[in-house]
């Protein structure tokens, strides 16, 4: 049943019951049986910023209207964190895990931070994104007036080759610079596995220009973008015509110079241009408090990080402050620890807020302190 059901107006919801209720008077409920409320089932996480205000808001919906709404929030998260969640923030909203991410997949999402509406006899009224909800919503809904459906879900990738370049791994460089591609993600690739493309190959599927720029270029922050023209010209995924879809391989012997031949080749070739300048801006500084520096056996940097934290191995502190914390905290963040070796580092993010962060990096001895220095800076013009 997970492959293709999607949320559609006046569909029966599906006949699978929502299980694994922490917080509600009863352990499940079937959403597709008459109910006497309007159920608004939001999927979150406490690892998605954006979710946790949207939940904020929720619960204030769900105080306002206790006898005509409930709203569930159903997230990949365990019961243990959904718990710890809720000593923080107290709610009404009923909470329940689903670990596999089954009705994620069940109704295709294409992200979190979206709500599946139901009426009281069962029916999907709409699919919304969550920041949408509002009290006029609530009224409408109770007066049973048609809801419009603001979410998205995913769209199909086309079949085929998976590699969308088909690029002939005897090849020993190539270049191809393409506008949209239809039925394909929008995302990057960088190859570093081994193979014939190790270290020599990027890839960029329906990217904008700032994605462009800022993968060549090393930007993390947005702190560190400066406009000389309307932004939207720059960053607009509602703008196919503004989307491009990139894939550079270099030879053997320049595999070193890859980001450096991919900046030369965006300029030549994207109408809109950038530069680097240098400016004093505000960043926060990476700190060793009490940190227990055991040197990773591992010389080479594997790593993933999501809103639960960090997980690297063979990774500088450079790494760590740089790729990850500068995407988390609202400045750039630079090493200043003094450990030079490379390190197995995991951190344990509770909530993904600033607070939530700042504690993930405490906890394993490390701190950042705010300061003023000179950076690299990405302007934009043509």
């Amino acid at each position: 049943m997970a492959q293709g059901l999607q949320a559609r107006t006046g569909e029966q919801f599906p006949d699978i019951p929502i299980q694994n209720l922490i917080n509600a008077p009863i352990k499940s409920v079937s959403l597709n049986k008459p109910q006497n409320k309007i159920y608004i089932l939001n999927i979150w996480g406490t690892w998605c910023s954006p979710c946790l205000p949207e939940m904020d808001t929720l619960a204030k919906l769900q105080l306002a209207n206790l006898s005509t709404i409930q709203v569930i929030g159903l997230s990949d998260d365990t019961p243990e964190r959904l718990h710890t969640y809720l000593k923080k923030k107290p709610s009404k909203i009923w909470l329940a895990s689903d670990t596999s991410g089954f009705f994620y997949e069940l109704f295709g999402l294409a992200y979190v931070g979206q709500s599946i509406i139901i009426n009281p006899k069962g029916k999907i009224v709409a699919l919304v994104k969550s920041d949408s909800i509002n009290q006029q919503m609530i009224d409408r809904l109770i007066k049973g007036e048609a809801i419009r459906s603001s979410g998205e879900t995913k769209k199909e990738k086309l079949s085929g080759n998976a590699d969308p370049f088909a690029v002939d791994s005897t090849l020993n460089h190539s270049f191809s610079l393409r506008g949209y591609m239809q039925g394909q993600p929008s995302g990057s690739k960088r190859y570093l596995d081994k193979g014939a493309y190790r270290k020599r190959r990027i890839s960029f599927t329906n990217a904008t220009i700032l994605g462009l720029y800022s993968n060549a270029f090393g930007i993390v922050s947005q702190k560190q973008l400066v406009y000389e023209l309307p932004e939207k010209e720059v960053s607009n995924y509602e703008n196919k015509e503004t989307l491009y879809s990139l894939d550079l391989l270099v030879k053997q012997e320049d595999k070193d110079s890859l980001m450096s031949i991919l900046q030369k080749n965006l300029l030549l070739n994207l109408p809109v241009k950038a530069r680097i300048e240098y400016r004093v801006i505000p960043v926060y500084a990476l700190v060793n408090k009490s940190y227990k520096a055991i040197e990773s056996a591992k010389n080479e940097l594997s790593y993933s990080f999501s809103g639960r934290g960090y997980d690297a191995t063979g990774a500088k502190m450079a790494d760590f402050a740089e790729s990850y914390l500068t995407n988390e905290l609202a400045l750039p963040v630079i090493d200043e620890t003094g450990l030079d070796k490379r390190y197995d580092i995991k951190t344990n993010v509770e909530m993904r807020t600033k607070d939530g962060i700042m504690k993930s990096i405490n906890d394993i001895g490390l701190d950042v302190v705010k300061k003023e220095k000179k950076m690299k800076i990405l302007v934009f013009y043509k």
